[in-house]
């Protein structure tokens, strides 16, 4: 987990020592393993961690994580408040309704439940709009069950429309100071996401939320003197080679012929792992340190590589992404074959593909 460390760490050199960090995890810390990333990113120097839902954030806690945990997905029925604060995790509230019943639900622990406002300034998928928010933020200033830990709102384009992006901060730092007028002395202010944490100082606001960054992908360019490495590696091993005939046809639907005779080798991963169909024709692997390229359809279980000339073996070790020898394959390479971003390449890497942490 250095990689992920080192990560961290860049950001918190970035940002200083005044900004807090929420490491984003949801989606099973972007495919990656958030139960084995949350305490390194605790001990790395993350104040809190961001997870979607309350089966997310309840998995942390039962793998001993006792760091803030923030909801940032919406909580439907409201009920489901009680689920969370029975958790230990902080829930989004993005409506006077959402308030209200979590106001009510907090009545009957006898304790104030702490919570964050989420406000859309343009997002358009969760939250009160910034008119909407004084209404809310004046009718918690009244209550005394609840506890306004945080505001916050997302970024729609902030690593693409700058123009927008600003909008979208003064939107959000009118209502922080409306907000800061009625009191709230410990609540913290946060919309950055990796885009915005590494490109625009005015958007880190009191803490960031970085997340497809610290895997090692991020969408901008990185402020001179940033580096950010990436975390995962995705091996596999040649389980059958076969030589084959100019003239075979590889895979369902016959689309690959062999031009040749071939050395074609069988791996163990399909797309009932995680490896897109729409990267036919397009994608590789390493084999030796050499891009070989993945030929036919990619089936469930298996895809076919062409190994002509490398010298191997059954068990030979290929990597799909990662380094190996002097050459690496990236997430983006696999999100330019699949016609995709690098976050959907990461969280669809299924359950079924052991997850090994190495230090």
């Amino acid at each position: 987990m250095g990689a992920f460390s080192s990560n961290l760490r860049a950001f918190r050199a970035l940002v200083g020592t005044g900004t807090r960090i929420m490491a984003v995890l949801k989606a099973d810390a972007y495919g990656h393993g958030a139960e084995a990333l949350a305490p390194v990113a605790i001990q790395a120097g993350s104040d809190a961690i961001g997870v979607s839902s309350i089966e997310e954030g309840r998995a942390l806690r039962e793998a001993g994580v006792n760091a803030p945990i923030l909801l940032l997905g919406g909580i439907f029925p409201l009920e489901n408040f009680s689920a969370a604060l029975d958790a230990r995790l902080t829930p989004t509230v993005a409506s006077l309704e959402s308030a209200q019943k979590l106001a009510e639900i907090a009545a009957k622990t006898g304790r104030p439940a702490p919570f964050h406002l989420k406000i859309d300034t343009g997002m358009g998928r969760l939250g009160v709009s910034p008119a909407g928010a004084r209404d809310v933020l004046t009718w918690v200033a009244g209550q005394r069950t609840l506890r306004l830990a945080g505001v916050y709102s997302h970024f729609a384009s902030a690593d693409s429309d700058f123009e927008f992006t600003a909008h979208q901060i003064a939107e959000f730092t009118a209502v922080r100071d409306f907000a800061k007028s009625l009191g709230f002395p410990e609540t913290i202010f946060h919309i950055a996401n990796s885009s915005a944490a590494l490109t625009s100082p005015a958007a880190r606001f009191d803490m960031i939320r970085p997340g497809i960054a610290l895997y090692g992908a991020p969408s901008v360019p990185l402020p001179t003197g940033t580096t950010l490495q990436p975390v995962l590696t995705w091996r596999t091993k040649i389980v059958f080679i076969k030589r084959v005939p100019t003239g075979t046809s590889i895979s369902y639907g016959r689309k690959f012929r062999a031009d040749r005779e071939m050395e074609v080798a069988t791996l163990p991963v399909g797309y009932g792992d995680g490896v897109p169909r729409a990267m036919f024709g397009k994608a590789q692997v390493l084999v030796k340190g050499i891009r070989r390229p993945m030929l036919g359809v990619v089936t469930m279980d298996h895809v076919m590589i062409d190994v002509t000339g490398a010298g191997v073996d059954v068990g030979e070790d290929v990597v799909l992404i990662g380094r190996q020898g002097g050459a690496e394959i990236t997430a983006s390479d696999w999100a330019g074959w699949a016609g995709t971003i690098p976050y959907e390449i990461f969280c669809g890497i299924s359950k079924r593909v052991p997850r090994e942490v190495v230090a």
